[in-house]
């Protein structure tokens, strides 16, 4: 089998666990640096006793399979529609809320999460994994393109042989590169930064649990961390050491990065409450920048980070 030969279908589940028949036409989802694990899980060994000396045998008490991978963010074209990747975004603990002809937004929600079920076809072999749910990073560097790195576990099956198909994601628009152009927007509180690097981990915890009367990947946690790198503003202009400074109180700012200027492909991500934290000092092209570690919290609730496409 080729290794290069491999894509993924994904389709949310109407009932956790139940295959709800992902098509190449209208599932297939564009990644790159696709990755299994293909027979993954806890193991115990029997540990017999015997008059001889040996190893024993391992028995796996809960096997699950995981798959990693990064899609392009980019948007649908069309306003109020749903990205091809939304699914992903759902099955890692956001809501999907669409407002016809005008936005697609999501927010993170603490219950009722959706689950997927993912086809990883590898070269006329396909592994399904039902009852799947994530995690994801957020990457908007400068000079790359900008990415969403997913991690999924899911209920292990073992791999059969299929009759490949023809993955069809002509629905996944090229992306656009982040800079001065196409990222027009990045604040912090009314602050306008010159963003170096950003990367944000949505921290999701996701056990697979298998006990009796149940089996499925659960999502029981999130802390949204990752860190920013930005060229150092004069203390005249802004006191960055301000936002980063938490040992006589804590100060919180907004944070907006917004990428796209063309209806249907512009991406808003808002953090109403972004801590700042371990300034430490880089050299950008010889000027100084400030690293930072980002930590973004909630203020209502369900809302520490918010991605609506426009």
């Amino acid at each position: 089998m080729k290794t290069r030969k491999r894509y993924i279908l994904a389709k949310v589940e109407s009932t956790y666990g139940t295959d709800p028949t992902p098509t190449a036409a209208l599932n297939a989802i564009l990644t790159t640096g696709l990755q299994r694990t293909i027979y993954a899980g806890d193991t115990v060994a029997r540990n017999l006793d015997r008059s001889t000396l040996g190893a024993d045998e391992q028995l796996n008490v809960g096997p699950f399979a995981q798959v990693t991978f990064g899609v392009e963010l980019a948007g649908s074209g069309t306003e109020g529609t749903a990205p091809a990747w939304g699914p992903l975004l759902r099955a890692c603990g956001f809501d999907e809320d669409i407002t016809v002809d005008t936005s697609v937004e999501y927010s993170p929600v603490s219950d009722d999460y959706d689950s997927v079920t993912i086809y990883y076809d590898q070269d006329g072999e396909r592994q399904i994994l039902k009852g799947a749910r994530g995690t994801v990073q957020f990457m908007m560097n400068p000079g790359q393109i900008p990415m969403m790195q997913f991690t999924f576990t899911g209920l292990y099956a073992k791999p059969a042989a299929i009759t490949p198909v023809t993955p069809v994601v002509s629905s996944f628009m090229a992306p656009l590169p982040v800079n001065k152009t196409n990222t027009p927007t990045c604040t912090l509180g009314t602050y306008d930064a010159v963003l170096r690097a950003l990367e944000v981990d949505w921290g999701g915890e996701v056990p697979y649990l298998n006990f009796v009367n149940l089996e499925e990947v659960f999502i029981v946690d999130r802390a949204p961390v990752g860190n920013m790198t930005i060229l150092a503003p004069d203390i005249g202009d802004k006191d960055i050491f301000a936002l980063a400074e938490s040992h006589n109180g804590v100060t919180l700012s907004a944070f907006q990065i917004v990428h796209g200027t063309t209806a249907g492909n512009i991406i808003t991500v808002d953090a109403p409450k972004a801590q700042l934290s371990g300034i430490q000092e880089t050299d950008i092209s010889g000027e100084l920048g400030y690293q930072f570690g980002l930590r973004l919290l909630p203020d209502a609730g369900d809302d520490e980070l918010v991605i609506t496409l426009t």
